[in-house]
């Protein structure tokens, strides 16, 4: 919960007249009406003008308003505040807390892999340290207030997930948190359905370079084509580059997988020297998302070393990359958290690279709020999964049948490719193709796939 605060000392900041109650009290929480919970002795700001607005039965309540009469239930023990605007005293109280702490903030944005950057950011700091971080991958504007009320005095570092799908997003959650370290990890096609063009997205994305301020620093993905085309002639900040480019501050060679232990080994060359480094979970995305949590880490002052030491013991999230034993004695793995193109393409390279001579089967889903897009980015997966050699293709999904297309067009034997708009359909040909001999992909988005898919395909010596 938030630092406790006297009412007192907000009311200037709120801009407020007291119209009822006392000023003598306590803040212990802050919430918006109708979008956080709302507990004893909150800050409770009213930011929609409705005719009623009945309040909850909750002890101390100090309400923000700009329409009083539209108050219902008033207890005693409720302090009124008029302002004249809610939206802009809110602000000003979100920008009053957060700049009541004095400590390291580092943001994640990207397509994909901003979610384990930042649990593996999380992971190395909070050794030694307290650290308030984004939960699991919900990032959504909502959520912001709620995480900048976890920072406190005994908080030694932030790190905060930060999502868009529409415009303007990216700053606006910049408003809660100053990061003045951000990460870009990618950026591909998702969420692109909330902007007009591809080419807006990219700007939402590099308006990271805004957040962190002119003497913030950034740190890219120089693996990333898109990322390397930004324009930073106009950020004054100091820019790190990570990623297997030789042009990389923090750069990763000798990349190999790791199948005794289940991870990916490489060697991590960087200013300070060379560094045999481990990190578990397959994939070169995941490389990728070790170096830009070392070289966040080294920024805020931990040693190459220990943070090295640190990602031995890191545990993924569920849903990445989760290796299974399958029906039939066939290797299942779940990778449904949600699914784009960049990450379907770091899935299929974990799907071929840990067969050892598996028949390989891709179950790909449908991608989401891609607008216009939707055809061209579906063939681009087809196409992936083409040139990544795998012996059946199953796509899920009416708007999934691109994939199908693009894969035969590439020369993959059409025998080979499916399209299934059922689970039931689904669950047959994956029952007919599982063998000890075969390893099967689940690539769909957590939000469309048949919920209960995985559990139908995990083996029952799996299931606790």
């Amino acid at each position: 919960m938030m630092k406790n605060l006297p009412l007192r000392q907000l009311i200037p900041v709120l801009e407020g007249k007291v119209l009822s109650g006392s000023i003598t009290k306590t803040i212990q929480n802050a919430a918006k009406y109708g979008e956080h919970q709302i507990t004893e002795s909150s800050l409770v700001f009213l930011l929609k003008r409705k005719e009623s607005l009945p309040l909850p039965a909750v002890r101390n309540l100090t309400v923000i308003t700009s329409n009083p009469k539209a108050l219902k239930n008033v207890r005693d023990d409720v302090t009124v505040i008029y302002v004249e605007n809610v939206r802009k005293a809110y602000y000003r109280f979100v920008s009053f807390y957060r700049s009541l702490f004095q400590l390291p903030v580092i943001g994640v944005t990207g397509t994909c892999g901003k979610t384990t950057t930042k649990e593996m950011i999380s992971w190395i700091l909070s050794e030694k340290d307290h650290v308030v971080r984004t939960k699991l991958s919900h990032n959504g504007l909502a959520r912001n207030l709620d995480y900048l009320l976890e920072i406190d005095e005994k908080t030694d570092y932030a790190v905060f997930e930060m999502g868009v799908s529409g415009p303007n997003q990216l700053l606006y959650s910049a408003h809660y948190f100053r990061p003045q370290i951000g990460i870009i990890t990618a950026i591909g096609t998702d969420h692109i359905e909330g902007f007009r063009s591809q080419d807006a997205y990219i700007a939402e994305k590099a308006k990271m370079l805004k957040a962190v301020g002119k003497n913030g620093t950034i740190l890219l993905n120089r693996d990333d084509e898109t990322i390397r085309s930004l324009d930073l002639s106009e950020f004054t900040g100091k820019v790190l580059y990570y990623g297997q480019d030789p042009k990389a501050h923090f750069r990763a060679h000798s990349t190999q997988f790791n199948l005794k232990k289940n991870g990916m080994d490489f060697t991590l060359s960087c200013h300070e020297g060379e560094f045999a480094c481990f990190v578990p979970g397959y994939g070169t995305h995941n490389v990728s998302n070790a170096l830009a949590a070392i070289g966040a880490s080294t920024l805020v002052g931990v040693k190459i070393q220990d943070a090295v030491r640190r990602l031995h013991t890191f545990r993924h999230i569920k849903s990445h990359l989760q290796f299974y034993e399958g029906k039939k004695g066939s290797l299942l793995i779940d990778d449904t958290w949600n699914t784009n193109p960049t990450s379907i393409e770091a899935a299929l390279e974990v799907l071929v690279e840990t067969a050892e001579g598996r028949k390989t089967v891709a179950v790909l889903g449908e991608i989401e709020e891609l607008g216009d897009y939707a055809e061209q980015e579906h063939r681009k997966v087809g196409a992936l999964a083409a040139e990544k050699n795998v012996d059946v293709l199953i796509a899920v999904g009416k708007n999934a049948y691109p994939i199908c297309l693009e894969a035969a067009k590439r020369g993959m034997n059409p025998k080979a490719i499916h399209n299934v708009t059922t689970q039931k359909a689904l669950l047959s040909l994956l029952g007919q193709l599982a063998s000890p001999q075969t390893s099967i992909l689940l690539k769909t988005s957590m939000r469309r796939s048949f919920s209960n898919t995985l559990q139908a395909l995990v083996a029952k010596s799996n299931k606790g």
